[in-house]
């Protein structure tokens, strides 16, 4: 066949993949819940949409798709990518809304169970801080959220929580064998400084080791 035949038939097999990936959605667009007719941290069942390297877009039925974030996926395991736990057209059983914005058409997921601090009343006075006004080797104070068996989430009063490699605690090592869980706890405070920004998949990656030369604090998290 000739080189433009090969490359009809390319485009057509790519085609035909898109449509076979289209996932039917439950619910009409045109029967669809206003996103204020949601409650925060509610339950909900949906149907996956989406994968992006940061996250799921799933349809719970409102008139925009919610985004649940890689982070907010497992408690206890780190994954890389969403494709390591969901497909295109899986349901996800209870879902919880985290947040919404019915101006911005924005909904935040989770399938992690409520904090035993977390307050859904209670708003940060302060705007959090822009991954992109995030760089390399930035000093951030934060309070550890969840640990993994591959490390720790923080708490940075940015738009995501940054995460912590076991391999760069300053513990590590300390005692061979020993498991993150035993140097890296929920509630601690802890010192930390920007080894990587990603903003295509929203990840802010830490350590706790600090880098020759640098100046002294730039942000503290406001508590």
């Amino acid at each position: 066949k000739t080189k433009k035949g090969l490359m009809m038939m390319y485009k057509e097999r790519q085609i035909d993949k898109r449509r076979a990936a289209r996932v039917t959605r439950p619910t009409p667009l045109d029967s669809r819940n206003p996103l204020t007719s949601l409650t925060i941290n509610e339950l909900y069942s949906g149907t996956v949409i989406s994968l992006t390297p940061y996250g799921v877009y799933v349809d719970i039925g409102t008139e925009c798709d919610g985004l649940l974030h890689i982070s907010q996926i497992s408690r206890d395991d780190f994954v890389s990518h969403p494709r390591e736990v969901f497909s295109p057209g899986d349901v996800v059983e209870d879902v919880r809304v985290m947040s919404y914005s019915s101006e911005l058409k924005k909904l935040r997921l989770s399938l992690l169970p409520i904090e035993s601090d977390e307050d859904p009343d209670d708003e940060d006075e302060d705007d959090p801080i822009a991954l992109s006004d995030l760089t390399i080797d930035d000093e951030l104070w934060g309070e550890i959220r969840r640990v993994t068996s591959y490390g720790a989430y923080v708490e940075l009063g940015a738009e995501v929580d940054g995460f912590l490699h076991f391999m760069d605690h300053p513990e590590f090592g300390v005692v061979p064998g020993v498991k993150p869980s035993k140097f890296m706890r929920v509630g601690d405070r802890i010192r930390t400084w920007v080894s990587d920004v990603d903003l295509e998949k929203k990840r802010v990656k830490l350590t706790a080791n600090r880098p020759a030369g640098l100046p002294g604090p730039r942000r503290e998290m406001l508590r």
